[in-house]
């Protein structure tokens, strides 16, 4: 028997030794998995930030700065009318939710920031801070080949840039 053993990929440094662009992608990434919907209210907006970064305790530079510009990134991109229908009260979703697709390589684990379940089909949502790029582009490409193949349906993507707030679809 082969055993084949996966570890999640993180980074190995602390919050206060990564640069700061770094910190705010990965805390608006929290943030967004603790928001479940956006009806417009700020205070949504708020608490998502604030229990992202709950969840480190060791000192934060300038947590008080983070948590302003986070709220401020955060809210300015989900007021995006196009994204609006994407964070809906009442949507099911999965957020950070991981699949395995079997490849020319062997096993691949893959992990969408969010899968929104509309009326009209299943939409994958790939969250970036900011700076469009092929490789984005790539990723969810993969999670679309992936999911449709395991549903047996098409599955919309999107790219959704946080800043300036961009909402990008992505064809298969």
């Amino acid at each position: 028997m082969r055993v084949r053993i996966f570890q999640q990929r993180r980074a190995l440094k602390v919050l206060g030794e990564m640069d700061r662009e770094r910190v705010l992608g990965e805390m608006a990434h929290l943030a967004l998995y603790f928001l479940p919907a956006f009806s417009g209210v700020r205070e949504e907006v708020e608490e998502a930030v604030r229990r992202a970064l709950a969840l480190y305790p060791e000192p934060l530079t300038e947590r008080e700065t983070y948590f302003r510009e986070l709220t401020e990134i955060l809210f300015s991109a989900l007021s995006l009318p196009a994204a609006r229908p994407f964070f809906s009260p009442g949507l099911r979703d999965l957020r950070e939710h991981p699949f395995v697709t079997v490849g020319e390589n062997g096993p691949e684990g893959h992990r969408p920031d969010r899968i929104v379940f509309l009326p009209e089909g299943p939409v994958v949502l790939e969250y970036k801070l900011s700076g469009p790029s092929t490789e984005h582009e790539k990723q969810v490409r993969e999670y679309l080949r992936g999911l449709s193949a395991i549903w047996g349906s098409p599955v919309r993507g999107y790219l959704f840039y946080l800043r300036p707030p961009e909402l990008r679809e992505v064809p298969l």
